[in-house]
């Protein structure tokens, strides 16, 4: 089975760190179901755009977004099909993971077959993978300006077992056990590496790496999109694969090389996406939100929540319950509350058995507070 080799550098737990905080900053933001909308059609264009852009697709984002409102089916331009093909497949990503699809490689075969369908005629349901080149012909990733080889994979002949070994590390506890964007990061450099495909091999590893966070968690609700940040650094992206090893892959990289320059690389870009994620969803969560509700520190902002699902008056001892702390310290809180006019008493005024919302913010509806309405 194959066996990845890396030494966690300071890079990389200082970027897993960040990845942990942003990550969660969007988890916590509540915002309106048309805002996340908007947001996960933003981003997945953007990663449909910059994937195929890597690969040399000469289509700028508008007219990515214009290619896929058309909806049309392998009609048009070659680099139209790249496009209309990479967001097919994250469609079919976004599928499996509501099913649940485990990675194999029959998932990696029809993903591939999906970024790669050309012309007309009936779609394949998977791709096979690359059979042994003519006599005198080199399969190779050449420069494309000294049209040297930059790379030269596998024999083909030994792809199937490479790509066994592979599949059954990702299925493994050994793997399961690696944070997350670990896990995606091996696995995007492993399929590079292996070549299983002829094309769309570039493509296929970074989709594998995006389902990988998805079904973990880590696509920051779909907003994320990393590719952006590759496309910024071409030759950066490349020569982290590269990692100085020999061009050959039966020269060094066929016995696992460190491949702590590369994570620490994923990962930095990620932190950056994610970053980049936060600081938009939290711009978002900004606008939308009531002035009013803007100026609630996070107790007082919580208890209006509770107060509006409540929709009614509301106990010291509820409230002391959503924040496991004592009646008694409620009581407390509450004297500052009512200064503020965010709640104001519901029966008796000594003895307070009861709080209803202040007058000020009793128009409010969760919506205002950028919380999504529970659908009747």
């Amino acid at each position: 089975m194959y066996k990845p080799q890396f030494q966690y550098t300071n890079g990389i737990v200082k970027s897993l760190m960040a990845i942990e905080k942003y990550k969660n900053t969007v988890e916590m933001l509540p915002l309106p179901k048309d805002i996340e909308k908007e947001l996960r059609k933003e981003a997945k264009l953007k990663m449909t755009h910059y994937s195929t852009r890597i690969e040399g697709n000469p289509l700028d984002l508008e007219e990515v977004s214009e290619v896929i409102m058309k909806r049309r089916d392998r009609q048009g331009l070659q680099a139209e099909q790249e496009v209309r093909n990479y967001w097919n497949a994250l469609s079919f990503l976004s599928t499996s993971r509501r099913l649940k699809i485990p990675i194999s490689e029959d998932f990696v075969k029809r993903l591939h077959s999906i970024i790669e369908v050309r012309g007309s005629g009936r779609r394949t349901e998977e791709s096979d993978y690359r059979g042994p080149m003519r006599p005198g012909v080199l399969f190779a990733v050449y420069d494309s300006v000294t049209g040297q080889p930059d790379y030269i994979p596998p024999e083909a002949n030994d792809v199937p077992e490479l790509m066994k070994s592979f599949v059954a590390w990702m299925n493994s506890e050994e793997a399961k056990e690696l944070p997350a964007p670990i896990r995606a990061g091996i696995a995007a450099y492993q399929l590079l590496t292996i070549h299983p495909f002829y094309d769309g091999n570039g493509r296929t590893a970074r989709a594998l790496a995006t389902y990988i966070l998805s079904i973990e968690g880590y696509d920051l609700k779909g907003f994320n999109s990393m590719e952006e940040y590759y496309v910024s650094d071409l030759q950066g992206y490349y020569a982290k694969l590269q990692m100085n090893l020999p061009v050959l892959y039966y020269n060094g990289r066929n016995d696992p090389p460190d491949l702590a320059p590369w994570l620490e690389y994923f990962v930095l870009i990620m932190e950056r996406a994610f970053q980049k994620v936060a600081r938009i969803a939290q711009s978002k969560y900004t606008y939308q939100i009531d002035p009013r509700v803007n100026k609630l520190g996070p107790r007082e902002l919580i208890v209006v929540k509770l107060l509006l699902s409540k929709n009614g008056d509301i106990t010291p001892k509820e409230i002391a319950q959503e924040f496991n702390v004592v009646t008694r310290t409620i009581t407390e809180w509450a004297k500052e509350w009512m200064k503020k006019g965010i709640i104001e008493p519901a029966s008796g005024t000594e003895r307070i058995r009861a709080y209803r919302i202040g007058k000020e913010f009793r128009d409010l509806k969760l919506s205002d507070l950028g919380y999504v309405e529970t659908d009747k």
